[in-house]
């Protein structure tokens, strides 16, 4: 107990109990931070192949909280809503296919999908008191257009908690991809991608993972990477990173 009260130095009479949205920092993240910006300040770029190093060890943390097969599946972006931007834009839909969602989402987890529509994709927003668990109304919603099932692990609003590996179950034995915006519990509950069979998980690193704002976990099975073309790209994604003429 000691060593958290250390950790986060707040105000006194502060009781901060809004991780939800935006966590306090704790030493250790503000040191870092701190430490990265005096050596810009002090040695530019000097010990680049140390970030480096640095940013293989991060994916390496990611990919052991959450059990991922290997450090490939894990990707740094920004936040969740560019991570569901990539499933969106990269996946091949077709007219009629349809993605179910529940009702209580996130805007982040709702508008991504709304923005398919002109693609003839239909979106289906589901009542989680429509059946007698919030896991059975989902998965009444699916049926053999569905091609994609994103829910959020934890519902910000109301504090359901789904049963991931129930949903993950069906969606593999059904074909039908499966995507969990982690955000509201990654680093205060533990998750295990594979147990839940997921396809895609994302989450920003500024809730219970104690992080800034600006670096999210993406983490993409090598079933979806079949499926997922990327819109992005930049210069390190080549397998030779620094060798500027390949």
């Amino acid at each position: 107990m000691k060593t958290v009260v250390t950790e986060f130095p707040q105000e006194p009479g502060l009781c901060y109990l809004n991780h939800a949205a935006v966590a306090p920092w704790p030493k250790r993240t503000m040191q870092a931070v701190t430490q990265f910006a005096i050596e810009n300040m002090t040695l530019g770029a000097t010990h680049y192949p140390r970030w480096l190093t640095k940013e293989a060890q991060l994916r390496e943390q990611l990919r052991e909280l959450i059990n991922a097969p290997t450090r490939d599946d894990i990707a740094l972006l920004k936040n969740t809503s560019e991570a569901l931007s990539v499933v969106a834009y990269g996946l091949p839909w077709q007219a009629g296919d349809n993605i179910v969602i529940s009702d209580q989402e996130f805007p982040s987890n709702r508008i991504v999908w709304e923005s398919l529509a002109n693609r003839g994709v239909e979106l289906r927003s589901v009542a989680l008191e429509s059946a007698a668990t919030p896991e059975e109304a989902l998965l009444q919603a699916i049926d053999s257009r569905t091609r994609l099932l994103s829910i959020s692990s934890i519902q910000y609003a109301t504090g359901v908690r789904l049963h991931l590996e129930r949903l993950g179950d069906y969606c593999h034995t059904h074909q039908v991809l499966f995507c969990v915006d982690a955000i509201q519990s990654l680093g205060a509950l533990p998750l295990d991608v594979q147990a839940i069979h997921a396809d895609f998980v994302m989450a920003d690193g500024h809730k219970w993972l104690l992080g800034p704002e600006g670096v999210a976990l993406f983490y993409c099975s090598s079933r979806a990477r079949e499926w997922l073309t990327l819109q992005q790209f930049g210069w390190h994604m080549v397998e030779n990173l620094g060798d500027y003429d390949t």
